[in-house]
């Protein structure tokens, strides 16, 4: 529902179509690489294939860990898994199958007493397909959808199959669907070298199935043409596959030969498109090692995100070639990162390897030629460091976007929080499906302002009608549509009449708070701190403009002054200071004109009060009055007597009354409730923030445990960040007290999925057993900031 009494305004947004992203789960166990290639030839018939990603995992569905942070950013709208069927099998060893359909064909032709060219007939086609049913246990979707928002139901979040040489699942593109036909296919015909060098050239180029080739060539004229590589073009090979890059004088450098192969393909009317970062070229170049699944998907799915990362197969089968790795190895590092204006370092690291092995394998690119001429530094110098998987910088750098539709900058019209008008589904600019429903594509509409959290219990909210949220989640790249995703169509009807037709919503931060605590049990509630800060920024205009006078200078003295009453200057009554302008004069310590503009911008925007401090003739109180509470005389606040303002009411020798300043009630609450010590906390954090949404402190209710006072709520470029804000140096005065205090933290911030936890304090550092308490019960859910010395 939009707000109450929103009116309507016009957002700049951004709009980017593409192909539906999915990742697939590949089982390490077993001949796994047969597996990838199979992925690989299913990825390049899909469209957008060239940027889907992989996952290893065990038989038992376990993954790594460091994958799961890769998925977050790599935000798959698809989730799916590899079935290994007959028909893999027969293209990895057609002998193996053969003897195995033969087993299966002679015991069910003598059971049923029947001939065996019959029995076949009747079981290969089953045989060819099927294959172990896979079914993704309840806790892996709960994980994906904890902190992912894939377009997948509550039960069920590995929505999608792969089988190998055929077509992709629902709600991906089959390439033999759409109306493109390619004159040729390339690619390199590697069967001869090593599987882990043809697992790196089909990382680059794609793999065509017979399947593949055989529908394409029913409708046309599509060629197949491949360069045989032996082991004399090893080198080159190895170069191509780390950087896409062929030698010129290589048979496949041309650029029609590799706009032709199955990835260059499936990225039909696409382009990979950069993300703009400053500090792009301090980005460092990644090598996974090891000849593992693992290590091998890894770097396969983080090309695909972040950019610069290396497979290094180095395991037992590849003794015979590691020479050739190495060396090739560092001469891409050399020509990539060893020139003087580079100064890129290069990380190794291993999802199966230890650190000794990881120092060793530095040691020997560091001893191959290009590795001793720059750790000469002749050009430039090679920084090679080990690194834990865990500890490797993942952010999504590279997106696979329509080239028509990249960045599209619309003017759209909200009604507060909703949009007042049906998004525009655009056509993608080449893909183009055989009917309706052969073509389906996504929609990315990113307010910049408002980046929401990836997240899949936010699907109800981001629409204005939940009833039409199917086919719309909350990712990584603002709000993604599928083109298609209404509930119900009936068949003949047109692709525009299929169209999804939906408003969206960019909800508060309260409501994206809300919403993710809510499947927890869990409520909010304003804390009065919560009041004071809300009120305060009311006051002041603005979260910028009360944050600045919080900050260290003229106005954050003037404030804190009102609420010392053991200081001078000033006079305090009633436990309340009121201040004149010479003593705003001196406290700011600039010219008196200076104060005089700082106390006049609080009076027109009602957070000072000018007025008077009389004295009742009757009951001797005296009090302050404000300017519009006075006339020819004024009525006393302790005995309700009238007094006429006379010299003896003001007590002072000046021949008028002097005039005072008092500060609002709710801002003088709020600063001796020390709400500044959050708002200068989440400023900070806002610096560097393109995306800022903040709610002010609130009280969590969870039932059969105490209520739960949090100082820092904040969604930052879509990350959900928590967070302490305290003017001493400890959560709770006793070890008792801070111990359940982070444990109630701790459920707090696996409820809302954070990514990150605040430790922010006045003080010039938190006292050790608070540090110790928070890395032990806190550290290993999330990343933890410690902010000190807040002015």
């Amino acid at each position: 529902m939009a707000e109450a009494h929103a009116g309507l305004d016009y957002r700049l947004v951004q709009r980017n179509v593409r192909p539906p992203r999915a990742v697939t789960l590949v089982c390490s166990e077993g001949d796994w690489r047969a597996d990838v290639l199979r992925m690989v030839e299913c990825y390049a018939r899909t469209w957008g294939g060239d940027g889907h990603g992989l996952i290893a995992c065990t038989s038992g569905w376990e993954i790594a860990e460091p994958f799961w942070r890769l998925a977050e950013v790599f935000d798959a709208d698809h989730w799916a898994a590899f079935v290994r069927t007959g028909r893999g099998l027969q293209l990895k060893d057609p002998q193996a199958y053969e003897a195995r359909l033969a087993a299966i064909v002679g015991q069910w032709a003598r059971d049923n007493d029947v001939d065996e060219a019959q029995a076949r007939q009747m079981i290969e086609p089953q045989f060819l397909s099927s294959g172990p049913g896979l079914v993704a246990p309840p806790e892996l979707g709960v994980r994906i959808r904890r902190r992912m928002a894939p377009l997948a139901s509550g039960q069920v979040a590995v929505t999608a199959e792969f089988r190998a040489d055929e077509a992709p699942p629902h709600r991906l593109v089959d390439m033999c669907a759409l109306t493109y036909q390619p004159a040729r296919i390339t690619g390199l015909a590697v069967d001869g070298l090593p599987p882990a060098v043809q697992l790196l050239a089909a990382a680059r180029t794609g793999l065509v199935a017979p399947g593949h080739l055989a529908r394409l060539q029913e409708r046309g004229n599509t060629g197949h043409v491949t360069v045989p590589v032996d082991r004399e073009g090893l080198a080159p090979v190895l170069r191509f596959a780390w950087t896409g890059r062929a030698d010129t004088d290589a048979a496949y450098a041309g650029p029609a030969f590799l706009g032709d192969t199955p990835f260059a393909q499936s990225r039909l009317g696409c382009s990979w498109f950069t993300a703009f970062s400053p500090d792009a070229d301090d980005e460092p170049v990644v090598v996974m090692c090891g000849d593992s699944a693992e290590d091998f998907c890894y770097a396969y799915t983080r090309r695909r995100v972040v950019g610069e990362t290396h497979w290094l197969p180095l395991g037992p089968d590849t003794e015979d070639f590691s020479a050739d790795l190495y060396t090739e190895l560092g001469r891409v590092l050399y020509d990539l990162v060893a020139q003087p204006a580079a100064g890129r370092p290069v990380l190794l690291s291993s999802l199966t390897l230890d650190e000794g092995r990881l120092h060793e394998i530095r040691d020997q690119l560091l001893a191959t030629p290009w590795g001793r001429m720059a750790s000469a530094g002749s050009p430039g110098r090679i920084e090679v460091s080990v690194c834990a998987p865990a500890d490797l910088p993942v952010r999504r750098s590279l997106h696979l976007l329509d080239k028509e539709h990249a960045g599209d900058t619309l003017h759209e019209p909200f009604l507060g929080t909703d949009q007042a008008r049906n998004i525009e589904i655009p056509l993608p600019s080449e893909a183009v499906g055989s009917d309706p429903d052969s073509c389906r594509w996504q929609v990315d509409l990113l307010e910049p302002r408002t980046v929401l959290p990836a997240r899949w219990a936010l699907r109800e909210v981001v629409t204005a009608a939940p009833s039409s949220s199917w086919g719309v989640r909350s990712s990584t790249n603002g709000i993604s549509i599928d083109s298609h995703g209404r509930i119900f169509t009936l068949s003949g009807t047109s692709l525009a009449q299929r169209l999804v037709q939906v408003r969206l919503r960019f909800p508060t931060v309260r409501e994206v708070f809300t919403t993710l605590l809510a499947s927890a049990g869990v409520t909010l509630e304003e804390s009065d701190k919560g009041r004071y800060t809300r009120r305060m920024i009311e006051l002041w205009g603005d979260f910028a403009a009360l944050a600045a006078d919080l900050s260290a200078g003229a106005a954050a003295d003037l404030l804190s002054a009102w609420v010392r009453t053991d200081e001078q200057p000033g006079r305090v009554y009633q436990d309340r200071k009121y201040l004149t302008l010479a003593d705003a004069h001196a406290l700011t310590g600039g010219s008196e004109d200076a104060a005089r503009h700082l106390l006049d911008g609080y009076l027109q925007r009602s957070i000072a009060s000018r007025g008077l401090l009389l004295t009742c003739s009757q009951c001797v109180g005296t009090a302050f009055y404000q300017l519009e509470d006075i006339g020819p005389g004024f009525r006393c606040q302790r005995c309700r007597q009238h007094n006429p303002i006379l010299r003896s009411a003001w007590k002072g020798r000046e021949l008028e009354p002097q005039w005072y300043y008092g500060l609002d009630e709710v801002a003088y609450q709020g600063l001796r409730s020390n709400i500044h010590v959050p708002i200068l906390a989440l400023a900070y954090l806002a610096e560097s923030a393109q995306s800022f949404q903040y709610m002010p402190e609130a009280v969590v209710h969870r039932d059969g445990y105490p209520d739960l006072e949090v100082d820092l709520w904040a969604v930052i470029d879509g990350r959900i960040v928590l967070g302490e804000a305290k003017i001493s140096d400890r959560l709770e005065a006793t070890r008792t007290k801070e111990t359940q205090r982070c444990a109630a933290l701790r459920g707090l911030l696996r409820d809302l999925s954070a990514d990150e936890f605040v430790m922010a304090t006045t003080g010039p550092e938190w006292h050790g057993r608070t540090e110790t308490l928070v890395n032990e019960k806190i550290a290993a859910a999330v990343k933890i900031t410690w902010l000190t010395n807040l002015r």
